[in-house]
């Protein structure tokens, strides 16, 4: 850790960011800290605050609070902490030694042996899909259509209290109880079934699954509940899904946003831009990347011809190395996370901070800038523009001599 002579401010080295980094695990720190949690289930949750729950892979959730991230995140928003600040504690340069693991009375979190990826069922519509993308969140009609057409993107069926297992011989999707669940519908009857995760080529196993026929009748008689839900997906270099996330289509309420589980985050979701284009924009989510793309061409930017990839949150990095190591091309990296400043209702800084991890990771090897929405997200900039703006602007080349308070400065 250093000070600033003329400002008094700490700022950290490079090998105090990795540090911290390696570090990074928000159960693990707060047993080292000597936080009172109270063991329930394969979590641990804070005895003074119960909605504040720590997983055993090192991430952290305040649920009454809508916050989460990992340790990083946790030292910011709980004990009030500067970014620069806590990536020096956790690196040990700053009040006590670093967290090397939890107290001796605490057991060590155990490694959880990942679940197979199985994408969810694919529904028989994509009704929903459509007007969710184009209505609600204003994405261009011709991008949404290309990438269903890609399977980049599908509207997937998933069940209040079943959870998909595989995929019979047939092709169609095979469930059973969640576990919570499991005594609820003890008596239904099951069936031994061959299932695989519906990818190409992959091997078969035999699972006991409620038959097809089962399903319908707890749909009809009320026991379970259906939902359609927007599906994102990331490929590798052969086009195999490796990574899929998503999220309920409600326009009230919140919603459903997670990672389908076995995903591996390290393959993005992307919009491919051009052969050998330089330069690669990145956003939190896939939403935000459809997002740019249509502001792009809205405002006829350049830009449009440029890859952009989703990270799958603003401090997440797999996918950026994957994408780099990948793509010996790109020069120049645009970073489009979201603006999560106070006045948007946000407790940390997470976009601004994971701004700054990047340019601390990557800065010496690639040229890096920021393009920052001016609300939120670039969603947000996108329906103002829809909602507010459209019809009454003539948007003509150069794309940047557009006020910049309009959100459309690409």
């Amino acid at each position: 850790m250093s000070v600033s002579r003329k400002t008094g401010e700490v700022y950290y080295t490079g090998e105090e960011l990795e540090a911290a980094l390696k570090n990074n695990n928000a159960l693990q720190y707060a047993l080292s800290r000597g936080y009172r949690l109270v063991s329930v289930g394969n979590e641990y949750h804070l005895a003074e605050h119960d909605s504040m729950v720590f997983k055993k892979d090192g991430r952290w959730y305040w649920n009454s609070k809508g916050l989460h991230g990992r340790a990083l995140d946790f030292i910011q928003a709980y004990e009030d902490r500067s970014y620069r600040e806590a990536v020096c504690i956790l690196a040990g340069t700053i009040d006590r030694p670093a967290p090397v693991g939890p107290p001796r009375d605490m057991p060590a979190p155990s490694q959880e042996e990942k679940p197979e990826f199985i994408l969810p069922e694919r529904s028989g519509s994509y009704k929903n899909l459509f007007a969710y993308l184009i209505r609600e969140r204003g994405i261009e009609p011709e991008l949404v259509k290309n990438l269903v057409q890609r399977h980049k993107i599908y509207q997937g069926i998933v069940y209040n209290k079943l959870r998909l297992i595989g995929y019979g011989k047939d092709g169609t999707a095979r469930y059973d109880a969640k576990e919570r669940f499991k005594e609820e519908f003890a008596q239904v009857p099951r069936v031994r079934e061959s299932v695989n995760s519906g990818q190409k080529d992959a091997p078969f196993h035999t699972a006991g699954c409620l038959a097809p026929e089962t399903v319908r009748q707890l749909l009809d008689s009320g026991r379970a509940h259906l939902y359609n839900n927007l599906i994102m997906v990331g490929c590798d270099t052969t086009g195999v899904p490796r990574y899929a996330s998503m999220r309920s289509m409600n326009s009230k309420g919140k919603p459903v946003k997670v990672d389908i589980p076995g995903s591996d985050k390290s393959y993005p979701f992307v919009l491919e831009g051009k052969p050998g284009n330089s330069t690669v924009c990145i956003f939190e989510s896939p939403i935000e990347a459809m997002s740019y793309w249509t502001l792009c061409k809205i405002t006829g930017s350049s830009r449009i011809s440029c890859p952009m990839i989703s990270l799958g949150g603003a401090a997440s990095r797999q996918a950026l190395d994957r994408y780099l190591k990948g793509h010996p091309e790109i020069r120049r990296i645009v970073i489009g996370l979201n603006n999560d400043a106070k006045e948007f209702g946000h407790a940390i800084d997470a976009g601004r901070n994971g701004a700054e991890k990047i340019e601390e990771l990557y800065g010496k090897s690639y040229a890096i800038s920021r393009h920052c929405p001016h609300l939120d997200d670039w969603n947000d900039v996108l329906k103002n523009y829809r909602q507010n703006l459209e019809g009454r602007l003539s948007v003509r080349e150069p794309a940047v001599s557009k006020p910049r308070h309009l959100g459309l400065a690409i």
